[in-house]
């Protein structure tokens, strides 16, 4: 097909189908009544020669070819809006932007507060949605602008990505309170001998933060017994208080456990390499200033709070 005889709007649709699966929300989300929306559908399918999206009982299931095209697509509607749509000037006093980001649970907890607490001083009417995304989604959320940040224990997202480090987090043992072998030390015989409970939450960054966890103590030649393994953060400090069990995490979200329950922490036996805890973002919104001024707020408000 031969990109001068397709009208670029309806990749708009195609996008907005792709996300939510429904020819009125995809409409909805474009300016475009239920009709015209369905009419762009059938434009698209006598384009590229494909139904691209099958009613079923559970909404609009893309084909195959769609599925194909979907990040390239929205990657590429992504950079035209970086370039069409961002604002060359950007006043936060006066500023009604909506910013998303993606962090986990555990930051939330420790870090959002603070910070929504400064930005509304700052930005009273700037807006902030913290989605919960796997990484790989999150990519292409990013590429397609429609994600400003993401931040946490992050692996290095790709070429395409600028990354800043914000703090070099270390690993930590958190144990009960009245745990019937473990005291103020903990030793290597007594690590491999313990129960572990493992958090491992299906959608999330810190999802990778396990498997970093067992790659590393692969290469010293150690095997946890996890004993529990969780998708959610919620009762987690409980869980260990009131067993036997070990978690093994980073410093800064362990000293938030110990705040809710009656764990304490114990350095590990072992040397651990340093976990960093970064901001990422894609080039295409490298140079937009919203987005500067965002992510610079962010790193200043995560580096205060580190400060004795």
């Amino acid at each position: 097909m031969n990109l001068n005889q397709l009208d670029l709007n309806l990749l708009l649709i195609f996008d907005a189908l792709m996300q939510t699966r429904s020819v009125t929300l995809a409409g909805e989300r474009v300016g475009l009544s239920q009709s015209a929306a369905s009419n762009s559908l059938q434009r698209l399918r006598d384009a590229f020669g494909d139904p691209l999206f099958v009613r079923t009982p559970a909404g609009m299931q893309p084909s195959a070819l769609a599925l194909e095209m979907e990040a390239e697509i929205r990657a590429a509607l992504g950079a035209l809006r970086a370039v069409v749509e961002r604002d060359r000037h950007f006043d936060p006093a006066t500023s009604r932007r909506t910013f998303r980001m993606l962090m986990s649970d555990i930051a939330q907890l420790a870090h959002l507060p603070a910070f929504v607490a400064s930005l509304r001083r700052e930005a009273p009417d700037v807006n902030v949605i913290n989605v919960a995304l796997p990484l790989r989604d999150a990519k292409v959320a990013m590429a397609s602008g429609d994600l400003d940040v993401a931040t946490g224990f992050l692996p290095d997202l790709g070429a395409d990505f600028h990354r800043q480090s914000l703090f070099n987090e270390h690993w930590v043992a958190v144990v009960s309170q009245h745990h019937p072998t473990i005291g103020d030390t903990l030793t290597r015989e007594h690590y491999l001998a313990a129960a572990h409970v493992s958090y491992r939450p299906s959608v999330s960054i810190h999802a990778s933060l396990d498997a970093l966890l067992e790659a590393q103590c692969s290469g010293l030649g150690i095997r946890r017994r996890v004993m529990l393994a969780v998708p959610f953060v919620s009762g987690l400090a409980q869980i260990v208080a009131l067993s036997d069990l070990v978690l093994t995490g980073p410093h800064g979200p362990a000293s938030s456990m110990a705040e809710l329950a009656a764990v304490r922490i114990v350095p590990l036996p072992f040397e651990l390499p340093a976990i960093d805890l970064n901001i990422q973002w894609h080039e295409c919104l490298h140079r937009d200033p919203g987005n500067q001024w965002f992510r610079q707020r962010f790193a200043a408000h995560y580096c205060a709070e580190q400060l004795p």
